[in-house]
């Protein structure tokens, strides 16, 4: 077996960061640290960040040999979250992105990505994604991929393409630090302000909406940077379909945060985007989700999470918590709002007669 490369060798200044967190997927891990190393230029590392793997990930990663790999493992099972934010802790690089062990890049994505940002005065670089079935996905998507056809780069400002959202839950059109490439001086910044990146369990998501309402350009590009791999394993997969719900199980276990009421049981992705978006409010107090969304959009978001709950056969157990967690009066089957007193309309008519 091939050594790994020694410290000394490693760069110490990247240019760019391509992390991948791992927890015993040492079988999709190898085609995913193979794509990673495909490009021909040596400014960048990858960074394998192993999650307490019992599985031969360690012997994996050891059997390639290329200074731009690094292997950082942790002594104890963390949370997702956890394991994301220590990625950030260990990259080096001037520009971070991450991957799934289940996915891969294109030889020419880090040479994209860093003529972008160095012909842009951007923060941050997105993509739409191509798709690929690993054998075992449990759905018809299994042993295909799809290629997206676009070729155009858009410039876009973060908090401008937040704000519709909701009406195709699309998050990876934002600026991304998951599938995506952001610069380190802003998580820095933005890490800074909430103590940390990522304040909710899902990562993807949370980290999109927090990058927005940081108010950076970025740019966005309808064609592929990464592959988005989907498995039996894949978190993703394993809660909309095509997944082990072993997988689901050991994610739960494992997750710190859980979901707050009325989302434990959400059918939707925009549900989740809209948790995100209050766990964000929580942290930032100043800041309401009609801040970040229409609250038409929010209505609309989970009056339809309620109606696949529904056709899915799935409990409303807390459903109205959703609503009311999203500061929302009018959640449907609630009682209307008391009228007002008759001292209160007086006042209101007082108001009324003195602005005239």
């Amino acid at each position: 077996m091939t050594q790994k490369p020694a410290t000394a060798d490693i760069i110490s200044e990247p240019a760019l960061s391509i992390i991948v967190p791992t927890r015993d997927r040492a079988e999709y891990l190898r085609a995913a640290i193979r794509s990673c190393l495909l490009s021909t230029r040596q400014d960048y590392e990858v960074l394998i960040l192993d999650n307490a793997s019992a599985d031969h990930t360690h012997a994996v990663v050891a059997a390639f040999s290329d200074t731009r790999l690094r292997y950082e493992r942790s002594a104890t099972r963390l949370s997702m979250r956890d394991n994301f934010e220590r990625g950030l802790d260990h990259a080096r690089g001037k520009i971070v992105g991450f991957i799934g062990d289940d996915d891969g890049i294109f030889d020419f994505t880090p040479d994209k990505v860093l003529a972008l940002f160095e012909e842009h005065r951007i923060d941050a670089v997105s993509a739409a994604r191509a798709h690929y079935g690993w054998p075992d996905l449990q759905s018809a998507r299994r042993n295909t991929g799809l290629l997206p056809r676009g070729s155009e780069t858009i410039i876009r400002q973060s908090r401008q393409a937040l704000h519709g959202l909701l009406r195709h839950s699309d998050y990876y059109r934002l600026p991304c630090i998951y599938h995506g490439f952001v610069r380190a001086s802003v998580l820095q910044r933005v890490r800074q302000q909430q103590g940390r990146l990522f304040l909710s369990s899902q990562v993807d998501m949370f980290s999109a909406i927090a990058l927005s309402m940081a108010d950076i350009s970025f740019a966005y590009c309808e064609s592929p940077l990464v592959i988005n791999g989907g498995s039996s394993r894949s978190n993703g997969a394993s809660h909309f379909g095509g997944g082990s719900s072993v997988e689901k199980t050991n994610w739960k276990k494992e997750d710190d945060l859980g979901f707050l009421p009325g989302f434990a049981d959400h059918a939707t992705v925009g549900s989740l985007i809209v948790e995100s978006a209050i766990r964000y409010c929580h942290h930032h107090p100043a800041t309401g989700i009609s801040d970040i969304f229409d609250p038409d959009d929010v209505r609309a978001t989970l009056r339809h999470e309620h109606d696949q709950r529904v056709a899915r056969g799935r409990p409303l157990t807390d459903y109205d918590q959703t609503w009311i967690a999203a500061g929302l009066d009018d959640r449907p089957g609630a009682a209307p709002p008391p009228a007002p007193s008759v001292a209160k309309r007086l006042r209101y008519l007082g108001r009324a007669f003195g602005a005239m």
